[in-house]
């Protein structure tokens, strides 16, 4: 497996593919990350996960904070991130949600794919081939609310988003896809690409 400083892709992505099965990451990922806490017994816990370098990863987990969900620090290794920090406190019907690079969003879903966990929502955030920036959303939930949230959240559309997820993740729906066209631009620390997900284990 090919590990990259933190400024490029965590894992490339085509060693990623290869990848035999979640004991071959394990054993390839950094320790040193402390296991979070066990979910709390009664319901269906929500996990958001953040990129710190990101004001608007860090404003969408926030977001969802207010919302009941557990805040977890995306380090470099996004596998290690899984395996020793949210895999060991997730159980059946709970979520894990971020707003990522899309090279970590890669991982992170191909590893919650081997648990059983269903992506229900995603979201891309393009600024790279226009002044402003354009929101691509498919889901399994209903998509009104959060492509309205996306769309007059303008400085703070990140907020606004996770603030929708949190409502519409709790009930499954046809799937849906939205496009949304902003005259944002992108804030100083953006990597004009974002990628916003949920994800669920079945139950």
């Amino acid at each position: 497996m090919k590990l990259r400083p933190r400024s490029g892709p965590v894992i490339d992505r085509r060693a990623a593919l290869a990848i035999g099965g979640a004991a071959a990451l394990s054993l390839a990922a950094p320790r040193g990350i402390k296991p979070a806490a066990a979910a709390p017994a009664n319901g269906a816990a929500l996990i958001a996960v953040a990129d710190p370098r990101y004001g608007d990863s860090l404003g969408f987990a926030r977001g969802l904070e207010r919302h009941g969900a557990s805040v977890l620090q995306l380090a470099p290794d996004a596998g290690a991130v899984w395996f020793e920090a949210i895999a060991p406190r997730l159980r059946r019907g709970d979520s894990v949600a971020g707003l990522t690079l899309d090279s970590d969003f890669f991982i992170l879903q191909r590893l919650a794919a081997s648990r059983g966990a269903v992506t229900r929502f995603v979201g891309c955030h393009d600024w790279r081939c226009r002044p402003g920036a354009v929101h691509k959303l498919r889901a399994s939930i209903d998509l009104e609310g959060i492509a309205a949230a996306v769309a007059g959240g303008n400085g703070s559309w990140a907020e606004s988003l996770a603030t929708a997820l949190a409502a519409a993740g709790k009930q499954d729906a046809a799937r849906q896809e939205r496009m949304i066209r902003q005259d944002d631009a992108a804030p100083a620390d953006s990597p004009r690409y974002f990628v916003s997900w949920l994800m669920t284990l079945a139950v």
